[in-house]
């Protein structure tokens, strides 16, 4: 019968680009037989079966997708299910490996050799991202009288995951931010009273500000909201017409405020931060 193996199957794992693609582990175990059998020719199935017409002295391996069937949901919040992949390989043979219920026919292997070189060469077959190929059933198709072939088909089937595709997360691009410190906050009294500028507005020597006190002359103590406004952010006291604080008044001023510890600008990569 000859020698199919031409190297025993030492477990050899495939690693596609795309794991889970139907046409990547087709590829994949096309690509394991020819590694394994040479004696025959090992392809895909053809587009157009009808036309194919084998030239191969011996035999040829059509190797093609059957179908999937998907388990119960694993995730309920995401689409996560098993999926069982299906694959024929059928194989066309000149000979059955005997004549008459004699010896081999021919120097060639048969159909039966070639059969069990093909399952021995799939069975246990590793692709990343799918669980071991596992032989399902062989069977016997037909006998070409016209091509003088015989032909069997055997099918082998393989586990992975499908998953539900997450669309691209359309947040916008985050170019600045700044980081406050962490503990506390910094007290400040201004040393001398501060007066409202032409534009009725104060600005203080920092930024984030909270607790502000607003003092004026025989210590009245001015309202946030009523009298004043607070741009807490900027440190901007902005005097309100309404209020009891006249136009270029003086008050004093006593406040908390937070430093800033980094500022972050990344572009493209906005946790790129440097210190300030």
């Amino acid at each position: 019968m000859g020698v199919v193996l031409d190297i025993p199957w030492g477990g050899q794992s495939f690693s596609p680009p795309t794991p889970l693609d139907i046409a990547t582990i087709e590829g994949a175990i096309v690509g394991q037989l020819q590694t394994q059998i040479s004696a025959i020719e090992i392809v895909h199935y053809p587009d157009r079966p009808e036309a194919y017409r084998m030239a191969h002295r011996v035999g040829a391996a059509l190797v093609s997708y059957t179908g999937s069937t998907y388990g119960d949901l694993n995730d309920t919040g995401v689409i996560v299910q098993d999926r069982r992949l299906d694959f024929e390989v059928r194989l066309l043979a000149r000979d059955l490996g005997w004549a008459y219920g004699g010896p081999a026919s021919g120097t060639s292997p048969g159909a039966y050799t070639l059969l069990e070189a093909i399952r021995a060469a799939l069975t246990g077959f590793i692709i990343p991202g799918c669980r071991k190929i596992y032989p399902v059933k062989e069977r016997f198709v037909e006998r070409d009288t016209q091509g003088g072939v015989f032909i069997y088909a055997i099918n082998f089937a393989v586990w992975t995951v499908a998953v539900e595709s997450q669309p691209t997360p359309n947040y916008p691009l985050f170019i600045k931010g700044l980081a406050l410190e962490q503990a506390g906050q910094t007290s400040a009294t201004a040393t001398a009273a501060v007066v409202f500028a032409s534009n009725d507005t104060i600005t203080l020597a920092a930024d984030n500000v909270a607790n502000l006190i607003v003092i004026g002359a025989g210590d009245v103590t001015y309202i946030l909201g009523t009298d004043y406004t607070l741009d807490s952010v900027n440190g901007i006291i902005t005097r309100l017409a309404s209020g009891a604080i006249a136009p270029g008044a003086a008050v004093n001023i006593a406040y908390s405020y937070a430093d800033t510890v980094s500022v972050a600008s990344g572009d493209t990569a906005p946790f790129n931060t440097s210190g300030s």
